[in-house]
């Protein structure tokens, strides 16, 4: 038996995927962002099922893109991060097509091509308020593009930039789409421009397509449900009198008479240490509550009030019995954010 079980709803996947696609104005390409091993729900599961719904997939760096390249080499997979020589050569032979934002990198790309004696499709990256990457200036991407014409073994297929707040209708996204518009002034028309995401609802005019990450997930749009699920084995049972500590430090102690189960997840695996004071898991649909420090790779439960034997299974994240944990309950109790929950749990699998 394995230790931990991690799914995803597929049925859930394809309906978000509908969802978005219903609200995305006809003839807007969609861009899967699936970096990080697809925020954690993996990679190959995730993009088996929504590859002939999807016009591109989207990933941070060129090893990630070479593994999905290798897996559907007829779809179309774009690096937003940045411009790197790790696993270069691979990418660029595999049709894999880059981000680009200075015209030194843009030279690197060139030689590299020249190697393996292949083409590359480049997307400009422009810096409209992020403040991350991307080119700075209108004067410095019309000096970019007057040094592509010199390289015949690169085309230009699209620019596009980052919006740098989940708030739909603040300033500084229209500020933005203000300045982006700007550069796409001064681009080629035939071109791809794309810069909304997720937050910045995709039935607005969002350019030629939109880059949708964390929707996919269940998260952060109207209608979508989450879709990873993660089980952890019941390894142990503990009966405990009242007044014995459980698990590591002083600070926790039986209350009364209870049933402790452990569990075969900690922090190792992604499960956030701080989610130990309101945390839980659902055993045969029941709420269990976390009773002591989450240990590396094991946490302690309450399952006092449940008919639970070793071997059976803890639902950490995902449906159970008719109740849920999802992404956004642990990141709301832990201070963060659910696309940090999601990644961490990457290492579960």
């Amino acid at each position: 038996m394995k230790d931990i079980v991690v799914t995803i709803d597929k049925e859930r996947l394809n309906k978000n995927v509908d969802i978005i696609r219903q609200k995305m104005i006809e003839g807007t390409k969609l861009c899967a962002v699936v970096k990080c091993d697809a925020y954690g729900h993996g990679f190959k599961a995730v993009c088996d099922e929504i590859v002939d719904k999807i016009d591109y997939f989207a990933v941070t760096n060129n090893r990630e893109a070479v593994l999905i390249k290798k897996r559907y080499p007829n779809t179309n997979v774009l690096v937003l991060g940045a411009f790197s020589t790790y696993y270069l050569l691979p990418a660029i032979s595999l049709g894999v097509e880059f981000g680009i934002d200075n015209i030194q990198d843009l030279e690197m790309l060139a030689d590299y091509c020249k190697l393996v004696h292949k083409h590359a499709k480049i997307h400009i990256k422009v810096n409209t308020g992020m403040n991350r990457l991307g080119l700075d200036k209108k004067s410095e991407l019309t000096q970019f593009y007057a040094e592509l014409k010199k390289y015949d073994n690169i085309s230009l297929v699209g620019i596009f930039s980052h919006l740098g707040s989940g708030d739909e209708y603040c300033k500084r996204n229209y500020d933005q789409i203000l300045l982006f518009q700007q550069f796409c002034d001064l681009s080629p028309v035939s071109i791809t421009r794309h810069l909304c995401n997720s937050s910045f609802y995709a039935e607005k005019p969002c350019y030629d397509m939109v880059r949708v990450g964390i929707a996919l997930y269940g998260y952060h749009f109207p209608e979508v449900r989450p879709i990873l699920n993660i089980n952890a084995r019941i390894v142990a049972i503990k009966s405990i009198k009242k007044g014995e500590y459980i698990g590591y430090g002083n600070k926790h102690r039986a209350r009364k008479d209870m049933k402790t189960a452990t569990v075969m997840i900690g922090y190792g695996e992604g499960l956030p240490r701080i989610w130990a004071k309101r945390g839980y898991m659902l055993v045969h649909g029941i709420p269990c509550p976390i009773c002591a420090n989450i240990c590396m790779d094991m946490t302690i439960i309450d399952v006092s009030n449940v008919d639970v034997k070793v071997n059976d299974y803890a639902t950490v994240l995902g449906q159970n019995g008719g109740l849920e944990i999802t992404a956004t309950e642990i990141a709301e109790a832990t201070k963060t954010i659910e696309y940090e929950i999601l990644t961490n749990f990457k290492k579960a699998h």
